[in-house]
């Protein structure tokens, strides 16, 4: 009984907030009892957001009796957010294609069948609360915690709750999480950072607690006290300067959750998780006018990181982990909402001794709405 109090007790406070927080939201904005709401008003409050990419891409995993993988993709998303203003709150959803891995919602053309039709998936849905510099969120989100590619992809979206609060240049966000759901029984993931932000500067530090990882990990090969928490340190700059814009980052994460000895990592190989426990990125993003251009260069330990959640191109034919190597990016805006971008991963195995240097092309035609 006392394990299932302790297990519950999360998420019970995450509700008893919410419940606590709706009518002070709603005070802040009305003292008198709001209008019921038409179909016009509906209309007036709704925004629609949205994306398609086409994609060609190419890899050469350089491995003997591998076939270069040769492919096209699609990428398609649409979102609303509806905005009740009497009420001080907002609900947002959205819709994707993909599959149901977390960090992609790319679609490859004809996969199984020939001309075979995509699925169209729930992306997020959340409601949001807001209350002066406080902020909650409900649901299945877009991701918050300020961060790069090489933690988090981009597709992630985080389910259960976030709380930021914004205290200019100050600010803290915190969440607790259902990661996954395993044997009836939710696996956690709790997560916080806190920071500061202006014009010039975003600098950050987190951490993330995983729970119930055994359907993630081999526990036949791997260390009891195996586990993701990873502690986090991010840096970003911005310096304009007329049409031009430059934008450095940096950023560190060290997973302490990583125990074992030799041959006990996440990819086995006689990788020790206790030595390849750290990765980092260093990059810096650049525009000028209608051109758009990146570098970045990024090493990932085997068992720095949880490889569902990271960026899902980086790494990809080698195990997703125990890479090193570089990022490379150019695009053109041909107008305001179209734009044609080149994108290189040229990377390899860190520690293995697999003697391949991958190489992955991509080929973007975006268009937003």
């Amino acid at each position: 009984m006392t394990n299932r109090k302790t297990k519950m007790m999360p998420w019970v406070l995450c509700f008893v907030g919410i419940f606590l927080c709706i009518p002070l939201t709603a005070m802040a904005k009305t003292e008198a009892p709001p209008a019921p709401v038409n179909a016009s008003d509906f209309i007036k409050g709704l925004d629609v957001v949205g994306d398609l990419q086409l994609r060609y891409e190419y890899q050469d995993t350089d491995k003997s009796g591998d076939e270069a993988l040769d492919r096209m993709r699609v990428r398609f998303r649409m979102g609303m957010i509806w905005d009740n203003a009497d009420e001080n709150w907002k609900v947002a959803a959205g819709l994707c294609t993909g599959g149901s891995d977390a960090n992609s919602t790319s679609f490859t053309y004809s996969n199984e069948k020939t001309f075979e039709t995509g699925d169209i998936r729930l992306d997020y849905a959340y409601a949001e609360h807001k209350l002066a510099q406080f902020k909650i969120l409900a649901g299945q989100q877009k991701n918050l915690f300020a961060t790069s590619w090489a933690l988090w992809d981009s597709d992630v979206r985080p389910a259960g709750f976030t709380g930021t609060m914004d205290l200019k240049p100050v600010f803290i966000t915190a969440g607790v999480y259902q990661a996954r759901y395993i044997d009836k029984d939710i696996a956690r993931m709790e997560a916080v950072q806190a920071g500061m932000k202006n014009d010039m500067l975003t600098a950050a530090v987190g951490f993330y607690n995983y729970h119930r990882i055994d359907e993630y990990v081999s526990t036949d090969t791997m260390d009891d006290d195996y586990t993701y928490q990873i502690g986090d340190v991010y840096v970003s700059g911005n310096i304009e300067a007329g049409a031009a814009a430059l934008t450095p980052y940096a950023q560190m994460f060290y997973n302490f959750g990583a125990e074992g000895e030799a041959g006990q990592s996440i990819l086995g190989s006689g990788l020790d998780p206790e030595d390849e426990n750290l990765g980092y990125v260093v990059g810096v993003d650049a525009k000028i006018d209608r051109i758009k251009f990146g570098v970045a260069w990024a090493q990932i330990g085997a068992d720095s990181v949880m490889q569902d959640l990271k960026d899902s191109s980086f790494g990809n034919g080698l195990g997703s982990t125990d890479t090193e190597g570089f990022k490379l990016n150019l695009g053109y805006a041909l107008t305001k909402h179209f734009s044609i971008t080149g994108t290189a991963y040229l990377y390899e195995a860190m520690e293995r001794d697999l003697d391949q240097d991958v190489q992955l092309y991509q080929l973007d035609l975006d268009y937003k709405f």
